[in-house]
Parts: structure tokens; sequence; C-alpha cells
């Protein structure tokens, strides 16, 4: 009789896999958590200030400067074919918040770059596998001219006000929030122009981020600012360095990242190449003059590369 190699492989997989779970001890709640959860404010307490927790949790309710460092992947998806990683990436957003009378605004100066997938190190070239072309990865830098303001009803846009997202989750002394949204829009570089680094003539993305806090350092009113790790996951077009032609597919940015206040706690390998690219971004409240967009500056940088 023929063996199936699939199946023995899944099987393997299933094997282990429950072998692995079963060695994993059952936890009662009193053993995970040594301490009397009754003392963990109830998340019904957010009703009582949306404005003052999520901005505790996203920023700080006094003037500061808060930087988020994330580090994850970048993967290709292709209709009828298995997703794959393209390349690691880390990143910096950088956000001065300020007090404003009853608002308060943030800034931000967001940057990144893409690595190899064996140690992360930044990308100078790197071969697409589904064109086999030796590419140059354009690294990230966007943000700055303008201010995201926060009112105690909701986020200012224009003349309109977006309440604050309720979609709140509590776990024991664990809290989290989603955000999520999507959107269409013309493409900055069009195919007619960029025919070989224009993924179509509208872009697609969508994006998913949970953010997670300490239950009791959100609901303190002592703090200005809480501990936050999130996670984040965009699903858009093609990016124009990769030069897809139109082909069909996405990209995935898939990353882990956490709040920072103190820079000593940003990895090396990113505060190299923030020093490398923007020697000021540390010293300065502002780094860079005016808006910055990452396919602005592909048009200015690549025009010879269309």
């Amino acid at each position: 009789m023929k063996t199936d190699k699939n199946n023995i492989s899944r099987r393997a997989f299933i094997n282990t896999t429950a072998l692995s779970l079963a060695a994993i001890p059952t936890l009662s709640s009193s053993s995970i958590f040594n301490k009397d959860t009754n003392i963990i404010p109830p998340l019904k307490k957010i009703d009582d200030d949306k404005f003052k927790t999520y901005i505790r949790l996203m920023g700080s309710l006094e003037p500061t400067t808060i930087y988020k460092w994330f580090s994850g992947h970048l993967w290709g998806i292709v209709p009828n074919e298995a997703p794959i990683p393209l390349t690691t990436l880390q990143g910096l957003a950088k956000s001065n918040w300020r007090v404003e009378g009853e608002h308060i605004t943030k800034e931000s100066f967001d940057l990144g770059f893409f690595g190899d997938l064996e140690k992360g190190n930044v990308l100078n070239s790197w071969k697409n596998p589904y064109t086999n072309e030796i590419v140059k990865p354009f690294h990230f830098m966007y943000g700055g001219g303008s201010k995201t303001i926060y009112t105690p009803k909701g986020i200012k846009s224009g003349e309109s006000i977006k309440p604050y997202n309720t979609n709140w989750v509590q776990s024991g002394d664990q809290v989290w929030l989603d955000e999520y949204g999507s959107h269409s829009f013309k493409n900055p570089i069009q195919p007619d122009e960029w025919p070989i680094s224009s993924s179509g003539k509208q872009m697609h993305f969508g994006s998913s981020t949970t953010f997670i806090a300490n239950a009791n350092e959100l609901f303190d009113d002592k703090l200005a600012s809480c501990n936050q790790n999130f996670f984040w996951t965009a699903v858009n077009s093609w990016e124009p360095w990769l030069r897809m032609r139109q082909k069909e597919g996405f990209v995935m940015w898939r990353a882990t990242g956490r709040k920072i206040t103190d820079i000593s706690e940003i990895p090396d390998a990113m505060k190299t190449y923030v020093n490398s690219v923007q020697p000021n971004y540390f010293k300065d409240e502002t780094p860079w003059k005016g808006r910055r967009s990452t396919y602005a500056s592909y048009k200015k940088l690549r025009k010879g590369e269309q």
C-alpha cells in the first residue's frame, strides 16, 4: 500500500502538539494570579472617563515624548499560493504629546527599515522571489507637519469628532483594545507613469492593532501614562520598491511592539539605523519640518526607475 507522506507529516504534527500540550501543567486561577484580583478595577471604569483612559494607554496626559518600537516581518500574499515572509522589519514611532487647553495633541515622526530574514540586518539589495529581480528596498520615513487632536468627546478630524473606541476586553489583570480600519484611494504611483513600480490605479489598505496594558496601571488616576504592548497587522497593495508590475496580490505587515519613554530601551540596531539616516531624531523635538510621505519620497528619489 502506498503511504501518503503528507498524511504522515500531518499526523506527526498532531501527535507532537498533543504531547506538548499534555506536558503543560494545569494551573488554577489562584496559582496564576498570586494576589487578590478584586483590587483590579472593573472594565466599566473606562466609561467614567474614556478620554483620560484612552490617552493614558496611547500616550500621555502630561507633555512628553514617547517612542513606540516594533519589529516583525513583511509577507507576500498571492492568490492560490502559500503566503511567504519576504523580509524582517523594524520601526520606531516618535510622538510628541502636548496639552492645549482641554485638548491633547500628538505629532508623530516615524521611520524604519527592512532587514534580511536570517539576522535582521538592514537590506541594501534584495532578490524578489516573485520576479527574481534584484531590487533596492525603500526604507520608510513619514509623518510630521500635522497633529492629531484629542478632545474629551473624541478624536477631532476637520469639523467632526470620532468618539473613542469602546471595544475593550479585560481578562484578569490584563486589558486590551482593538482598533481597525480599511480604505481604498487613488494610488500616488500611477501605472501609466510607473509601469514597473505601481501596483495599480487604486491602493487598498487595511490594518488591525491590539493594544495591551495592565489594568491597575490603566485605571490609576495618579499616572499620566501606562506601559503598553501592541500587536499590529496591516494588508496593503504591493510596495512600489518590490516592482511587481500590477501582479495580483498584497503585502502583509505583521509586528509586535511596545511603548518606550527611555531611549536606552530601544535596541542598538534600531538606534544605529536612526543615527545613520536622521542624526537629530532623538535630540530635536521636531526632527524634520513639514510632512513626509513614503510614496512622495519614492517618486522623488526613484524617478528614473519607473
